[in-house]
């Protein structure tokens, strides 16, 4: 992880430089906490060792960014008891070889052809099971560009999801149009596997849980409705789409939640508390449009300026951002930098926003942060901030801000941390 303090040498401010050492140290450490709780091999491997399995086969298929940490306990606690397993992750995401594992990865957040190859593997080696065969599907976020089998050419199938990632549409709303573009979404992985029984094992990172979100529910029944995918296809021109429908009942699977959004929120206030801090988890279903973000956030922080305690508001989910430039970042960048000059009319606060990941958007940092002494160091860098921000470019600023968060990737994927820290 590299949270690198800048330069302070040259601004007048009194508490500037004492501010940024003793922050960049609290970050740090609240970072580093929130990511090591946040890794799903303990919680998993509890599940596992109180499971039991039909006495056939047994096939292990991990899909998403945490992918292979979770191949890899089931590996360690089920061990030869395994015919087969694949991980099927993001680039970069594979931490080596599994015994009895084949590894891929493939492109996030938009589909490859090595993600519909490796995809195609994993039906293959699922094909023609009994009754008495065991699948276990642990899957956690991402998995909804990595693992796919298109019903419509890739090319056509990337320009949708690119075309939906660059607007307004909540990740539901894309999910919704992918499920029904795919033969292995919406519930039809599962349907494919029967009469086997599948085990599912789920590192939640979207809002309440909602199972047929996750990775776009390859295996469990979808509760949309055509109806809907309509109305999206409509609302963002996405033009004549061959849509099938979805699975609606299965009677082969079994469903467990090992993490989700709670988690990273308790996990922030344990370590806010711990580093002397009030904390308070204000939200843990912020899924509103980014400015919208930055506005909530940014009253938040105004109005406990007066405040003779050092204070942590905490919010978790994942915001909507629309892309209107051509440069490089993620949603958690853009609100981060979006809050320079707001912050700048405030004493000894920053504002943080990374994913649980460790990669927001197409890049490979996990987020960024500012806080009230940013604008003015932009000022003194030559960094046009609203410029970059009106060409996407949060990654760009921040880097010349030395304020981005590079952590690498995470092994877990359980929704976005957003915080307010105020220092007294």
């Amino acid at each position: 992880m590299n949270i690198n303090p800048g330069n302070c040498a040259g601004f007048s401010f009194s508490r500037f430089p004492f501010y940024n050492i003793v922050m960049n140290k609290d970050l740090k450490e609240i970072i580093s906490h929130v990511i090591s709780q946040a890794n799903p091999y303990n919680a998993l491997k509890a599940k596992l060792e109180n499971a039991s399995f039909n006495d056939g086969r047994l096939f292990v298929i991990s899909v998403g960014k945490a992918a292979w940490i979770m191949g890899k306990c089931a590996h360690d606690v089920l061990g030869e008891r395994i015919t087969r397993g694949i991980v099927l992750t993001k680039y970069a995401h594979s931490k080596g070889e599994i015994t009895g594992f084949d590894i891929y990865e493939a492109g996030h957040p938009v589909l490859d052809e090595n993600g519909v190859a490796s995809s195609k593997k994993i039906w293959q080696l699922t094909e023609g099971l009994s009754e008495n065969d065991n699948v276990i599907f642990l899957l956690s976020g991402g998995g909804s560009a990595i693992f796919e089998i298109p019903l419509i050419p890739l090319n056509e199938l990337q320009s949708v999801s690119e075309k939906l990632i660059r607007s307004s549409a909540t990740i539901n709303e894309i999910n919704i149009i992918r499920k029904r573009l795919s033969q292995v979404k919406g519930g039809r992985f599962a349907q494919h596997c029967q009469p086997a029984r599948v085990y599912n094992f789920i590192l939640s990172d979207v809002i309440g849980n909602q199972l047929d979100t996750v990775a776009s529910g390859p295996t469990v029944i979808d509760t949309t409705s055509e109806k809907q995918a309509q109305q999206i296809i409509e609302r963002y021109e996405l033009g004549d789409l061959p849509l099938q429908p979805t699975v609606k009942q299965l009677d082969n699977v079994e469903t467990q939640v090992i993490g989700d959004v709670q988690t990273l929120a308790q996990s922030a206030k344990e370590i806010c508390q711990q580093l002397g801090y009030f904390p308070e988890i204000v939200s843990t279903s912020l899924t509103c449009q980014q400015q919208e973000a930055r506005d909530l956030l940014l009253k938040k922080a105004f109005d406990n300026q007066n405040t003779s305690v050092s204070k942590a508001f905490i919010y978790t989910g994942e915001i909507t951002l629309t892309v209107s430039g051509k440069g490089k970042g993620g949603r958690c960048q853009h609100l981060a930098l979006d809050f320079a000059e707001g912050l700048k009319q405030t004493t000894s606060t920053t504002v943080l926003a990374m994913g649980s990941d460790g990669t927001d958007g197409p890049t490979e940092a996990a987020g960024g942060y500012v806080n009230s002494y940013s604008w003015r160091k932009s000022k003194k860098k030559g960094v046009d901030i609203p410029a970059y921000l009106k060409d996407s470019d949060s990654y760009h600023a921040l880097e010349k801000l030395d304020q981005l968060i590079m952590t690498g990737p995470t092994n877990s994927n359980i929704n976005d941390l957003y915080l307010i820290l105020i220092k007294r």
